[in-house]
């Protein structure tokens, strides 16, 4: 199995935001769900919590079964995960 992470970002540990975060996740992954569905390759995207240093870190990976669409992947978006939210487009960007 292959793996990218796509959003690797510090959140607030605090459930009044889970709502923001998810709206923001399903915004940002709206591109990566539309190409998912136009290759043959089996994609699946796993979102994670981790308790980095002392703050929440929201983690969403990439996951692939085939090397050649893991590779076709990264050559389309990159290595770098999104590591800030935008609460002006509800997105994840790169900051």
């Amino acid at each position: 199995m292959y793996k990218h992470r796509i959003i690797e970002c510090n959140v607030k540990d605090s459930s009044d935001y889970d709502w923001l975060y998810d709206n923001a996740v399903q915004n940002t992954l709206e591109s990566y769900f539309k190409w998912a569905d136009s290759y043959k390759g089996t994609v699946h995207f796993e979102k994670s919590w981790a308790d980095v240093s002392y703050g929440l870190t929201l983690q969403v990976d990439a996951k692939f079964d085939n090397a050649d669409t893991f590779a076709i992947f990264k050559l389309t978006y990159g290595h770098k995960p999104f590591n800030r939210l935008d609460t002006k487009t509800m997105e994840f960007t790169h900051g």
